[in-house]
């Protein structure tokens, strides 16, 4: 008897400021369990920690794609893994995340039929807030 692997899903994500300590509770727990991250360039090194060392992490920005073509590749590459039944993760240095760049890549997912969750970060102005000290 075949089983069948379940589809995986994809998580949409903000880094905001790139404090870890600053992230939700949730977006910990998906990078903590993430089986692939597809990153941005300027995603913090301390985020990226996070992620457990037997994912598979892309820089999506080093794709060697032409820019007109990146987030086409991108979307490819979500669909493919979260086909394969992995945990993805797109990770994004903005937060909010951008609406234009989201719409693209929800659309894809969903039509696709591929099962993906948006998860809010924290905002760089209330992550600056948050981080600052008194003297």
């Amino acid at each position: 008897m075949q089983t069948l692997k379940m589809r995986g899903k994809v998580y949409l994500m903000g880094a905001g400021t790139g404090d870890p300590d600053l992230l939700p509770v949730k977006a910990v727990r998906v990078l903590r369990s993430a089986e692939v991250v597809l990153h941005d360039d300027t995603v913090s090194p301390e985020i990226l920690e996070l992620v457990p060392a037997s994912a598979q992490v892309r820089n999506v920005h080093k794709l060697g794609v032409l820019e007109g073509h990146l987030q086409e590749k991108i979307d490819l590459l979500l669909i493919a893994a979260a086909r394969e039944g992995h945990e993805v993760v797109r990770l994004k240095a903005d937060y909010p995340l951008s609406f234009a760049q989201l719409n693209e890549e929800t659309e894809a997912l969903g039509q696709a039929g591929v099962d993906f969750e948006v998860i809010p970060g924290a905002a760089s102005a209330v992550g600056a807030a948050a981080g600052a000290t008194s003297r």
